[in-house]
């Protein structure tokens, strides 16, 4: 310790106090936020989370102006508006959203930035330099929102189950012509907790990063060809609020998108995976039309190398994929395949242990990302297994278990807190 050479102290200003003025006649009160993937800016220069939707809006690429239904007096999602605040004014895209606050309007931070390299540069508005209050006017004309949702209705289907009263058990499985696929040795299945699930995205984006998914960017995203081998799915509902709901590749024991392929690329394996032989596919899509779960994407252009977003297919960015992952090359399909690569590890450790793989030793990237820990990942063959307990929860079920495709992955209902009723 050299005495006099620490860093000087200085005071910090007294942090300014809230407006709490009541807005001005005809003027909309500004909620701005850290937008959910690029924070405050700081990550707008990485593609994956400029990709990467935000929970609520399903919005990629951009901001936009978030209006209440009764304060978008005919405004549309999609629609131009010019934010006046003061001398600064704005002009984003709207997006309707239902629950957000009457007389606001919500704005994301973190971009509209000119020099965040060419990926960050450029995407979105600046909304750091309005005020509390803004007035709000049509600016005539429309653009084209990259989202990858933009229905959050259940129409009556109820895809995300609530638990309202509980059965002691759940309810057998449905009767079907076909018989039970049996799994030699290993029979691999998840559970997800909806219940869980604070839809951050975690799991979409360490997905990303183990499997090598491409970036495809906001063109492709508008055209409806993101590639994100997981989605998460969240819905208005009837009890007020939003539930959200990962969705990955079902693993359908009796999988529809089997028997429409013509070179049996897509075919299942000795322990119930349904997987996807890169080699063997010649693009044909029957697979992603007949899956109901929409969970299968294909490969429109080389997104990987070539025709990549910007500069992903620079040299230094192809180092960063995970060797044991397969690139996949155009005119290919792909989707999630349980981290397969993580199941033959521990299967190989196992072997040289001579000994099987032990409860919990195959974790996926999804499941090891989730923060709420949603997501349990197993053997059902064990007994013992987290999985397999989680499938005798009587909260439960199956996504459109209607179809009679016996899904791997299955799902616990939301429990419906006493305050929604």
């Amino acid at each position: 310790m050299v005495a006099g050479t620490g860093p000087e102290e200085i005071a910090a200003p007294a942090s300014a106090a809230p407006d709490r003025r009541a807005p001005p006649a005809g003027a909309l009160e500004v909620s701005r936020r850290p937008s959910p993937s690029v924070l405050d800016g700081s990550f707008a220069g990485n593609a994956w989370l400029q990709e990467c939707p935000d929970p609520v809006a399903k919005q990629v690429w951009g901001n936009a102006a978030w209006l209440a239904p009764e304060d978008a007096e005919g405004i549309e999602d999609g629609d131009l508006v010019e934010l006046t605040s003061g001398g600064a004014s704005v002009t984003l895209p709207a997006i309707v959203v239902e629950g957000q606050a009457l007389g606001c309007v919500t704005l994301m931070t973190g971009y509209g930035r000119t020099a965040a390299g060419p990926i960050g540069t450029g995407i979105g508005a600046r909304v750091q330099d309005l005020g509390p209050f803004v007035t709000l006017r049509r600016a005539g004309g429309r653009e084209d929102l990259a989202r990858v949702q933009s229905d959050f209705s259940q129409h009556g289907r109820e895809l995300l189950k609530l638990a309202r009263d509980l059965p002691s058990e759940p309810p057998p499985p449905r009767p079907s012509f076909y018989p039970p696929r049996e799994s030699e040795g290993y029979a691999w299945g998840m559970v997800i907790d909806t219940d869980a699930c604070i839809g951050c995205n975690a799991c979409m984006i360490a997905c990303q990063s183990e499997n090598n998914i491409p970036v495809v960017g906001p063109e492709e995203i508008r055209r409806g060809r993101n590639m994100h081998w997981i989605r998460v799915d969240r819905y208005d509902l009837d009890t007020g609020g939003s539930g959200f709901q990962p969705v990955p590749c079902m693993h359908c024991e009796q999988a529809p998108c089997e028997p429409v392929c013509p070179v049996e690329a897509s075919v299942h394996d000795s322990e119930g995976l349904n997987v996807q032989v890169y080699n063997r596919c010649i693009g044909t899509r029957f697979c992603q039309a007949n899956c109901p779960y929409k969970v299968r994407h294909f490969n429109f252009f080389d997104y990987a190398d070539k025709q990549a977003f910007e500069n992903q297919g620079a040299d230094l960015l192809q180092a960063l994929r995970n060797p044991d992952v397969s690139v996949r090359a155009r005119g290919v399909m792909e989707k999630c395949t349980y981290c397969v690569q993580r199941i033959s590890a521990a299967r190989r450790e196992a072997k040289t242990e001579n000994r099987d793989i032990a409860e919990g030793e195959v974790v996926t990237a999804c499941q090891a990302a989730c923060p709420a820990e949603a997501i349990t990942f197993g053997d059902l063959n064990d007994p013992g297994a987290a999985v397999t307990a989680a499938k005798a929860d009587p909260r439960h079920y199956t996504l459109l278990d209607e179809l009679g495709t016996r899904p791997r992955t299955t799902y616990l209902a939301r429990v419906v807190p006493e305050e929604e009723g």
